[in-house]
């Protein structure tokens, strides 16, 4: 295996503004949907591993031969599902070799790989470790056997634990637990379960959201059908500060809404990337991407986002003469491009800065859309200021502790 080697092949090559650092590679398979995903994925008996990997590297190929620039080493590398644990070790050392040679890696990369716990295996997870994954997220979500069965999720809360035991085992030492509260007929007590259950596994990195009930979904439909009771506000609110207390007392320090870290090196340094609007690569059905466009366009930002049916991406990507063919960039049959206004990009850089603890900074903002855009927003947020739900410090815009329960609607008051 040649990752090790390869890693370092580009290493210190100059990083341009335009040039994508990140790279998210989207495997929309999973063997059964949760009830409560609304996620590009489709459930299979078997991953059709090679078909669709040969896809992904033709899609590189386009995206790097459509743009006709540099692309810069990668920061990060992200594997999000479905469920990418489902994928063989030599799938993950087949596509983490191809992006060494052709663009590189910066030194100490970050290389994320979303798991299930029913699929944790230590003969697995060490391949893994070889291939260059250094980053596991575990989506554990909850440990209440009745959450679990709501949720549709395969795996139990004793495969949570030995799960976690497994990867400590293979010596995995940046391990992130995905936490889902407030479903429905949720209680303070199953909440207070979850919290003592998890931070006695000690992972670096939580991320915990609140369910959203997304259109479609079948527990979505169960709740409107009044077959489930949904979790009423107060009690939302009460979840959320119950959440950052008993994290903050088991060492996990929130640094964005839904996401806490032991340190500042163990946050999520791929979804930083998102939250601060930096360029980035989508590879997949259902995977998007974005990059800011010259200062010369007419637009702010110029994004991407394929088809979320796998069969019909790898059928239109395995074209013969694809790449020579599309080299206009035409993919309308699998792939929808979007553009976006520097308003609409500036409501953005407002909505995902302020989730973040630290806040915006505003030189930073300043310096990006222009001195009125950024007094206009001092403007409104002084009455939050006095308030105490804001505050202005050091430069930097942030949303206060006691505002934090009220993020959407101070960011909505502030648009």
């Amino acid at each position: 295996m040649k990752y090790h080697k390869l890693i370092t092949k580009r290493v210190g090559l100059a990083l341009e503004k335009s040039s994508p650092a990140h790279l998210y590679v989207h495997l929309p398979f999973c063997l059964s949907r949760c009830s409560y995903c609304a996620f590009p994925s489709v459930a299979v008996n078997e991953v059709p591993e090679k078909e669709y990997l040969a896809a992904l590297l033709r899609e590189f190929r386009f995206r790097r031969n459509c743009r006709r620039e540099t692309i810069a080493p990668l920061e990060t590398l992200y594997f999000g599902g479905g469920t990418p644990s489902l994928f063989s070790v030599d799938f993950f050392a087949e596509i983490i070799d191809f992006f060494a040679d052709k663009i590189g890696f910066v030194v100490d990369p970050e290389l994320t790989l979303e798991a299930n716990p029913a699929d944790i295996e230590i003969a697995k997870i060490t391949g893994y470790l070889a291939a260059g994954i250094n980053r596991i997220s575990l989506g554990a979500q909850t440990f209440s056997p009745v959450g679990l069965r709501l949720l549709g999720r395969r795996h139990s809360a004793a495969q949570i634990g030995r799960a976690v035991a497994v990867l400590r085992q293979a010596k995995v030492e940046n391990l992130s637990l995905d936490l889902i509260y407030a479903w429905p007929g949720q209680i303070i007590a199953d909440l207070l379960f979850d919290l003592q259950s998890l931070t006695a596994l000690s992972p670096e990195h939580v991320s915990a959201y609140t369910l959203s009930l997304e259109p479609g979904c079948q527990l979505t439909k169960a709740v409107a059908a009044g077959n489930l009771p949904p979790v009423d506000e107060d009690s939302q609110l009460e979840m959320m500060a119950l959440l950052e207390d008993n994290l903050d007392k088991a060492g996990l320090y929130r640094y964005e809404v839904s996401n806490f870290a032991r340190s500042l090196s163990l946050q999520s340094r791929h979804n930083l990337a998102y939250w601060q609007l930096k360029d980035f690569i989508g590879l997949g059905a259902g995977a998007c991407g974005g990059r800011h466009c010259p200062e010369t366009a007419a637009h702010r930002v110029e994004r991407y986002r394929n088809t979320g049916d796998p069969y019909l991406y790898m059928q239109e990507l395995q074209q013969p003469g694809f790449i020579s063919v599309n080299e206009d960039c035409n993919t309308e049959s699998w792939s929808e491009q979007e553009f976006v206004s520097d308003e609409s990009s500036f409501s953005e850089a407002l909505m995902l800065g302020l989730r973040l603890r630290k806040g915006l900074d505003l030189a930073c903002l300043e310096n990006e859309y222009g001195y009125k855009k950024v007094d206009r927003l001092i403007s409104k947020a002084r009455l939050l200021c006095a308030e105490g739900l804001l505050v202005i410090d050091k430069n930097r815009l942030r949303i206060t502790d006691s505002g934090l329960c009220l993020t959407d609607t101070i960011i909505n008051h502030l648009l």
